[in-house]
Formats: C-alpha cells, sequence, structure tokens
C-alpha cells in the first residue's frame, strides 16, 4: 500500500500496524477495540434479522401472498439484475458521506421496506419491494467493509473482517433457530411477527450505527467514480473473484436440488448438511485468517480455494451413482471442501480488494467491487446451477470444476509475473 499511495494522508495511520513492538499493539487495539464490540453486535443483530427473514420469506411468498414458486424465483432474480446499477449512486454517496452514514440510511430503508412485504397481494408489489431489499442488501456488505478499512489498521484489517464474519453466521443461525419455532405454528400471524422482527432488526441496526464515533472516509468532493468503471484491473480482478464465489449458488442452488432429484438421500440430510457447512464457517473463519493477513497469501488462497471447489464439484458428481449412505457421506465430505474453499476465498477477497483500492476512493471501489459477488450470487449464479450444472447433470458438475480448475490458475501467474505494486494488487513479494 504505501508504494502505491504514497502520498495518501491514510499512509501514517497505516504504517502504525506494521511495528512490531508491543506498544505500537497495544495502541491500535485500544483504538479498535473502542468500537469494534458495537460493530459485532451491529452485525449480530442485523444477521439475527436477516435470519429470520431468509427462514420465513419464501413460504410467506407462496403460502401467504398466493405467488408460485417460479414467480418467486423470477421475481428475485429481476430484482437482482435492476439492483445492480444501484451500485453506481451508492458509491458516490459513500464516498461524499462516508460508509457509517450511508449504512445508517441503507438499513433505515432495509427495515421499511421489510415492513412493506405485509402489504403485498401480488407479484408486482412483490417485485417493487424486492427490488429496494436488494438494493440494501448488495450495499450493506461493502459499507461495512469500508467502515472497516477506514478504522482498522492494515495488518488487523482481515483478523477483523474474519471475526465479522463469524458473528454474521452466529447471526443468521440464531434468526434460523427463532423463526423455525414461529414457522412450526404455520400462521399468518407468526410470519407477519418475524417480519417485524426483521424489521425491527435493522432499524436498530441504524440507531447503533449513529451512535458509533467517528466516520473516517468521507470526502468533501465529489469522487468521479465513472473514471472506476474504466480500471481494468478492478474490472478484471471483480470478474474473477464473482467465479470464485460461485460457490453461494452452488451451495445453495445446486447442492440441494442435486440431493433432492438425483440421490436417494432423505431430505432431511440438506438441512444436516447445511449445518455441517455454518457451524464449519463459525469454526475455520477467524483461525484461517492467517492464510490471506497479506496480498501474496491472500493469492496462494484464491488459488487453494479454485483446487478445493474444483473437488468438491466431483465429489458432488459422484453421489447419485453410490448407496445412500456412501452418497451423504461423499455429499458431507465435498462440504468440508466447499467450506474450506469459501472460507479462503472470501478472506482473499477481503485482503486483496483494500489492496487495490486507492485511499480516496475506499469505498467506492469496495462498493463496485462487491457487484461481481452480486452478480454470481443473485443473476448468472443460479441461472448457471439450473440450466447447465443440473440440466446436464454429471457433465455439468465436470464442466463446473474445469472452470474453478482454471480459475486456480490465476495466482499463479500473478505471483509470477511479480508486477509492481503500483500497476497490480499483487503487492509485496517479499
Amino acid at each position: 500500500m504505501t508504494g502505491k499511495h504514497g502520498e495518501s494522508p491514510g499512509t501514517h495511520r497505516e504504517s502504525v500496524g506494521t511495528h512490531a513492538d508491543g506498544a505500537g499493539t497495544h495502541e491500535e487495539r485500544a483504538k479498535w477495540s473502542d468500537y469494534l464490540p458495537s460493530l459485532q453486535l451491529v452485525a449480530f443483530i442485523e444477521w439475527t434479522g436477516t435470519g429470520l427473514f431468509l427462514a420465513a420469506s419464501t413460504i410467506y411468498f407462496v403460502r401467504i401472498v398466493g405467488l408460485s414458486v417460479t414467480s418467486v424465483g423470477a421475481g428475485l432474480a429481476i430484482a437482482g439484475a435492476v439492483a445492480m446499477p444501484a451500485a453506481v449512486p451508492v458509491a458516490r454517496l459513500a464516498e461524499r458521506f462516508g460508509p457509517r452514514r450511508v449504512l445508517v440510511g441503507v438499513d433505515l430503508i432495509r427495515s421499511v421496506a421489510t415492513l412493506a412485504y405485509l402489504w403485498v397481494d401480488g407479484w408486482r408489489g412483490f417485485l417493487c419491494v424486492a427490488i429496494v431489499i436488494a438494493v440494501t442488501e448488495q450495499s450493506s456488505a461493502p459499507l461495512v467493509q469500508a467502515y472497516v478499512g477506514a478504522r482498522v489498521e492494515r495488518n488487523l484489517r482481515s483478523r477483523v473482517m474474519a471475526m465479522q464474519r463469524t458473528i454474521v453466521n452466529l447471526g443468521i443461525s440464531a434468526g434460523g433457530l427463532i423463526a423455525s419455532v414461529a414457522l412450526g405454528r404455520g400462521d399468518r400471524a407468526s410470519f407477519d411477527w418475524l417480519m417485524i422482527g426483521g424489521a425491527a432488526a435493522y432499524a436498530a441496526v441504524a440507531l447503533l450505527l449513529l451512535c458509533v464515533r467517528g466516520d473516517e472516509g468521507a470526502q468533501r468532493t465529489q469522487p468521479r467514480v465513472g473514471l472506476l468503471l474504466k480500471d481494468w484491473k478492478l474490472l478484471g480482478f471483480t470478474l474473477y473473484n464473482a467465479v470464485l464465489s460461485l460457490w453461494t449458488p452452488m451451495l445453495n442452488v445446486a447442492f440441494p436440488l442435486w440431493l433432492v432429484t438425483r440421490t436417494d438421500v432423505p431430505e432431511r440430510y440438506v438441512g444436516i448438511l447445511y449445518a455441517v457447512n455454518t457451524v464449519a464457517c463459525v469454526a475455520l473463519q477467524y483461525p484461517l485468517n492467517a492464510c490471506y493477513r497479506t496480498p501474496r497469501r491472500s493469492w496462494v488462497s484464491y488459488g487453494v480455494a479454485g483446487g478445493l471447489l474444483a473437488v468438491s464439484c466431483a465429489g458432488f458428481s459422484l453421489a447419485p451413482g453410490v448407496e445412500p449412505s456412501t452418497a451423504v457421506a461423499v455429499m458431507a465430505g465435498s462440504i468440508v471442501l466447499l467450506t474450506f474453499g469459501e472460507v479462503l476465498q472470501v478472506g482473499a477477497s477481503w485482503t486483496l480488494s483494500y489492496e487495490l483500492a486507492p485511499e480516496h476512493a475506499r469505498s467506492a471501489y469496495l462498493v463496485l467491487f462487491n457487484l461481481g459477488r452480486t452478480m454470481a450470487n443473485r443473476v448468472a449464479g443460479p441461472l448457471l446451477m439450473t440450466g447447465v450444472v443440473l440440466a446436464l447433470g454429471t457433465a455439468g458438475w465436470v464442466l463446473l470444476a474445469g472452470i474453478f480448475l482454471l480459475s486456480s490458475a490465476v495466482p499463479v501467474l500473478a505471483l509470477v509475473r511479480r508486477l509492481p505494486a503500483k500497476a497490480s494488487v499483487l503487492g509485496p513479494v517479499s
């Protein structure tokens, strides 16, 4: 970062974190310990609300609103695609006012939109609200990352983000458990209260964020976001990260449908294997943060993640041809490999996106960088999984494995070329 942004006012601030003496470390922790508990509390509340919403939303739209499963899926896909251009104005706002202030607005809008679902009585109303929700969901994560980047010393960012994601998984699990109790009743009132609970969680997050001190990163002048959209390094890295982010629709779309339609494994194992993924994420994310703490290690993590995801695909492809008990073991192994790949890919993306982003436009970079993940998760990924992987069966899984395997070669090229810091996101190679 020093060679890349040597004239930046933030250089001295980041250099503090590179000292090895104990006093420097104590000073750093004193700084981020002032606001980190608040940030983690915000994450837990937000994702508990999201867990409530995710557990209830699809069933609510089908059973209560009366929409078909196909129309709900189409609406969510359209909402995800329509929401993507909103990243540009969000990026401008984040650079103008700072990520924390924009996060407050995003969570307030999300709270109101979640409540609005209670008055939806048809597909058009559902689509309108879903678009608003999609905009807020795609904006939240990069704004949090931008806020951490503004407040946390460089050598501590991966640790803080790892802890953040651990809290996120705990929050989703807590929300899902609460929702499961309410869903057992199955009446309209139970669904309504889950929606209200989600909306209340987002409103509480906005209130807590207002109480967090400081908002580094706000700019007095309007940043030229259009220039970022012409940055081929940003676009190339965004596309590459999107390819490796395909583990999300692989886990959420391809895996459960493959288990249910192509194997004799009981459906209850979908939930059990999801739990394996969640528990493993919670257990691994923070301990493995050393694997992606530097740019060089992050490129290596990307390469390893691609290989692990490829082997995971191969495992899924073998499940239909074996006995149910063996298929469960094969799928469990594939889920574990996918989880390791997930943890490494997500962690590497934090470090390298921070490295790529210039100090004066970090928030905008991170918001735009997140577009690749949004495309993989909401638009292209589900279509690829249903229209290609599942449609082709075993050949589809082999094709997906090939894509991941090819992607694992990109970090090798990046490390071998050893471009100067100003020309790549590789950073120091020593």
